[in-house]
């Protein structure tokens, strides 16, 4: 088995692996754990043991390329772009591989040297068969190419079979939502429910589960009358093990943002800041959404307790996220300019806006329409 050991760096646990270059010098091999170090050596450790295993895997796969099978090979390589990306892309990356990919090329006996266009071809029509979308198809298209051009870069393989594919079409997102009297009647049943403050933020900030549940004290400025978006709570299940990653950055850079307060949320955090600390002035570090318990909130128990609320109102069911489309549909049937809307939310690009929410925008559009028709008429 290659060699490897532990290294601290900027408070988090690296894994360093010994390796070789194609000339056969020696290089090092450095590998995010995504661990802190204070608690965390021993899982650090097995995450060292496991990626020293599969990369020897890998190496051997190299010396006898010839007889290693398609789907063994996606599973190594999964284990080898851990620590490459972060720990939420790699449980993705992780999930779409084992239940989706491998089992499909497991079945048929394909060898990594013998891999075809037809045969990744035959994969996309099965999923399209079986009533996946093109979003799906395109999901699991990058990532047979991130595979399959890994293998080229080890010369396993000679040529790229995904290089020869047309990408996948992605189809429009058409997002749920709730109209405005529908987010009046949520916000009016959720008084006094310990999940009114984490909701009532989601409706009228927009923002996305992990930056809801990253909302720390220190983020909120009574004074100024801001809260600043820049840190955000997410849970992932690596190889058994569920792990709360918790980080100082949001999705993208224009994620972090700084949003003015709203009276009827500045109230909620004033009164829950009383029932959790008896002051106004909670410790900046500590996260402000809370289960009755005084533990940070978990993202399943806020989804689940979302549903929860709907139920017991008869209210139409949507999931936790759709809440922040919600929030964009108020922003744009109030005709806020769709640049606004990008920044409101946070999005990276104002097309990335369009797609999500042109079908909103149409109504404003009926509006004007009918507007000028009227005055055409006077």
């Amino acid at each position: 088995m290659i060699a490897g050991h532990l290294a601290k760096k900027n408070g988090y646990w690296y894994m360093i692996l010994q390796l070789r270059d194609d000339a056969g010098r020696p290089k090092q091999k450095w590998l995010a754990t995504h661990l802190k170090v204070e608690g965390n050596k021993r899982r650090a450790e097995e995450l060292l043991f496991a990626a020293r295993r599969e990369y020897t895997d890998l190496i051997e796969m190299q010396k006898r390329n010839s007889g290693i099978f398609f789907s063994d090979y996606l599973m190594v390589w999964v284990k080898t772009s851990q620590g490459k990306v972060t720990v939420g892309t790699y449980e993705e990356y992780q999930k779409c591989i084992h239940n989706r990919i491998a089992p499909y090329f497991e079945e048929r006996h394909i060898l990594l040297s013998s891999i075809k266009v037809s045969d990744i071809l035959d994969y996309y029509h099965s999923l399209y068969a079986k009533g996946l979308t093109g979003n799906t198809v395109l999901h699991y298209h990058v990532l047979l190419r991130k595979a399959l051009e890994e293998a080229k870069l080890r010369r396993l393989i000679a040529d790229n079979p995904t290089d020869h594919i047309p990408r996948p079409q992605k189809e429009p997102a058409v997002s749920d939502c709730y109209s405005p009297e529908e987010c009046r009647k949520l916000l009016g049943v959720l008084r006094g429910d310990p999940l009114e403050l984490p909701i009532t933020i989601a409706v009228l900030y927009g923002l996305r589960r992990s930056e809801v549940l990253g909302l720390r004290w220190g983020a909120v400025d009574f004074e100024r009358g801001s809260i600043t978006i820049s840190h955000s709570v997410t849970v992932v299940s690596i190889d058994g093990h569920r792990q709360r990653i918790a980080r100082d950055k949001v999705k993208r850079k224009s994620s972090f943002r700084s949003l003015p307060l709203m009276p009827q949320v500045e109230a909620l955090l004033r009164e829950t800041a009383i029932q959790h600390y008896g002051t106004q002035e909670p410790p900046a570090e500590d996260y402000v959404c809370l289960c009755e318990n005084g533990q940070p909130l978990m993202p399943d128990d806020l989804s689940l307790g979302f549903q929860r609320i709907l139920a017991k109102n008869q209210l139409r069911r949507i999931r936790f996220h759709d809440l922040r489309h919600s929030c964009a549909n108020l922003l744009i049937s109030a005709r806020v300019p769709l640049i606004e809307v990008q920044q409101w939310l946070g999005h990276s690009t104002i097309s990335t806006t369009a797609d999500l929410y042109a079908h909103l925008e149409y109504a404003n559009k009926e509006r004007n329409a009918d507007t000028i028709s009227k005055m055409m008429l006077e």
